[in-house]
């Protein structure tokens, strides 16, 4: 049975994790697979492990991990691949596929754009913006 488990950052801030988890949420609405799981990397709960553990729980043989992160950086690279590997120890019989996070898209840089044009400041042109 498929199951997909969303890893967001987390937040001590309160409003910010509810933001993530509504946002996953209509995300979830688009996907047609009935096991689902939020989770967080940090700072919230539930955790990697705890998100992991309620689709193995209900059934999940095949879990697409999906880090909702904008960069490929250091989470990507080294934090979430440590957790799944030992997650991996504990299910070998559990077959685990790892997404790519948003990355720089024309859709991203766009609205990067219509938020700066909302400010009415506007950069230099030759400005760099990194997010």
């Amino acid at each position: 049975m498929k199951g997909v488990l969303y890893v967001s950052h987390g937040s001590r801030i309160k409003e910010a994790t509810e933001e993530a988890i509504s946002f996953i949420e209509t995300v979830k609405e688009k996907v047609d697979v009935s096991l689902q799981e939020i989770c967080f990397l940090e700072l919230a709960e539930p955790t990697i492990h705890q998100g992991m553990h309620k689709l193995i729980e209900k059934g999940a043989t095949e879990i697409s991990v999906i880090p909702v992160l904008l960069l490929s950086a250091g989470h990507y690279f080294k934090d979430i691949p440590e957790v799944l590997n030992e997650i991996k120890v504990k299910h070998p019989d559990v077959v685990f596929t790892y997404g790519q996070p948003l990355g720089v898209q024309p859709r991203l840089t766009n609205i990067i754009n219509d938020r700066l044009k909302e400010t009415h400041v506007f950069p230099h042109s030759d400005a760099k913006l990194l997010v």
